[in-house]
């Protein structure tokens, strides 16, 4: 994207125009358009983090998507609406295929879309071309470095790094985890690429990983904690709101905005869990999607939030 003030309104411009082209197909005109596609290209990864399930699923057949396949599955996403993807894994970085690599398919998809995405482990270069980079800690040091595999170091030496990518890092609030919140936060002033943080509770795919489940009081704390340290002026990109909506998950979940691409090229509608997990409404944690939810339904928090993540440039 570069740093060029005037290269970055008008893309953020464009980015506007785009939404809210969308957004009257959907609601005025009532078209049934997803706005958000979930990509996993794959499950391997180079960690083996224990909060999450993905790379337990690297031996799988179908584990690894092909060129083919991803650019046919980016194709139909932009026929049926679609206007933002963001890549995951497993690692996404990591995805190749013969000589194409994942920057061949992140400017693939950035010819189709208002805006592309990737989330990342942070441990190898994060000079990617998409328009969004999200980078997970989750935690200090010595906390994260226990639950993903000790690459803490290669992170937080990549975030010190000039970057064109737009720099954001995602936190998963875990019963383990949920405290160092604020400490990293102030710690990532020595960060200046990164522009904001973004939070999210941990959701349990019963695969061994229950444990840093939060239970009730502890998911009010974490929550309580994130919004204090928002109104403190820290870079939180989560909406007040939204965050007190998931201490008890009795927010409207517009569901029909996402759609999902799994690494066997399956491509789904509907909850980010579906066809990867059992659907528990209850234990939701997912922030992004009760953003999403809430943009739809005109909260100003909400708009703003997306406004953050994904329109600003």
């Amino acid at each position: 994207m570069g740093n060029d003030p005037l290269i970055r309104m008008r893309t953020s411009i464009t980015r506007l125009r785009g939404l809210a082209g969308f957004f009257f197909r959907r609601k005025i005109l009532g078209r049934d358009l997803p706005l958000l596609a979930s990509f996993k290209l794959t499950y391997q990864c180079n960690l083996r983090c224990a909060p999450c399930p993905y790379h337990r699923r690297d031996a799988h057949l179908r584990a690894h998507i092909r060129w083919e396949a991803a650019t046919a599955a980016l194709d139909a996403l932009h026929r049926a609406g679609c206007r933002i993807v963001v890549f995951e894994g497993g690692e996404p970085l990591l995805w190749s295929d013969g000589t194409r690599t994942f920057r061949d398919l992140a400017r693939y998809a950035r010819n189709l879309f208002l805006c592309t995405a990737a989330t990342t482990n942070g441990t190898l270069p994060l000079d990617v071309p998409v328009d969004v980079l999200w980078v997970s800690l989750d935690g200090t040091k010595q906390t994260h470095d226990r639950l993903r595999s000790g690459s803490f170091d290669r992170a937080w030496e990549n975030l010190g790094r000039t970057s064109p990518v737009k720099l954001l890092v995602h936190f998963t609030m875990n019963r383990e985890n949920w405290r160092d919140l604020g400490k990293l936060l102030k710690d990532l002033k020595q960060r200046p690429a990164v522009r904001g943080v973004t939070v999210q509770l941990f959701y349990p795919y019963g695969q061994g990983e229950e444990a840093l489940t939060l239970d009730p009081g502890e998911r009010r704390k974490a929550i309580g904690n994130a919004i204090a340290l928002k109104e403190r002026g820290y870079p939180i990109i989560n909406s007040r709101r939204s965050l007190e909506k998931m201490i008890s998950n009795d927010w409207k979940c517009h569901d029909g905005l996402l759609v999902n691409v799994d690494p066997d090229g399956s491509i789904t509608r509907g909850c980010y869990v579906r066809s990867r997990g059992e659907i528990r409404c209850g234990d939701c944690g997912f922030t992004p999607v009760a953003e999403l939810s809430g943009a739809f339904d005109w909260m100003p928090g909400s708009i703003l939030a997306g406004w953050k993540a994904f329109v600003q440039s």
